[in-house]
């Protein structure tokens, strides 16, 4: 199965994870408050080929349109 992945790591690196949201840990970290982007459990099997072999990734975030679209109706930073 690793090799699989591997393979298919050579062909397209850019690995879409779909909509995922922000979450905020209970404890803080060294007094700082730390947040965390949970990856899909569907794809467990990726994540340790990744981390079996201490592969580094870039993470990119994309806002969606809408949600910006939204946020400048609201009047910007208001809630």
């Amino acid at each position: 199965m690793e090799s699989l992945y591997m393979e298919i790591l050579r062909r397209s690196r850019i690995i879409d994870v779909g909509e995922r949201r922000i979450s905020r840990t209970v404890r803080e970290y060294h007094g700082r408050q730390r947040y965390v982007i949970y990856l899909p459990v569907t794809r467990n099997d990726l994540w340790g080929v990744l981390w079996g072999r201490k592969i580094p990734v870039k993470i990119f975030i994309e806002i969606p349109e809408d949600v910006i679209k939204e946020f400048e109706d609201r009047g910007g930073d208001q809630k």
